[in-house]
């Protein structure tokens, strides 16, 4: 398999953390907005436009969270912090699958106490001293 470097955004509002809820194949599972890089894009590139594309939001990166390796490369989390005052996260697509082979599912706001064992989450609990 190729490199497939990746980048999430950690959205934090009122203890809630908004997630995507994705099923791939056999693969059903919820995890924080973010994807692969696209050619010559920057870390912090992906996360804006992903975060656009899964969940209609604009968002500004905050500051890096964590850098991990997965099975096709690295991926890095960033906290992002929504811009425009008042927008509701709508349930995006991904513009690379047909219109009856979208993976994304639904979206959510979870307190992050209940999702605090989720490994995405208990990394970005870990990097901001977070007590849930």
């Amino acid at each position: 398999m190729s490199n497939r470097p990746r980048a999430f955004a950690a959205i934090i509002e009122n203890e809630n953390i908004l997630m995507v809820h994705m099923i791939k194949g056999e693969k059903n599972y919820w995890t924080l907005p973010g994807g692969g890089l696209e050619n010559e894009e920057t870390f912090e590139e992906a996360v804006i436009r992903e975060v656009q594309e899964e969940v209609n939001l604009k968002v500004k990166i905050i500051k890096h969270l964590y850098t991990n390796s997965y099975e096709l490369g690295v991926e890095k989390c960033y906290l992002a912090q929504i811009v425009e005052q008042n927008s509701t996260p709508v349930l995006g697509f991904d513009p690379e699958l047909p219109l009856d082979q979208q993976e994304l599912q639904e979206i959510k706001w979870h307190p992050i106490k209940e999702v605090a064992e989720d490994i995405q989450v208990a990394k970005v609990i870990n990097a901001l001293g977070l007590e849930v």
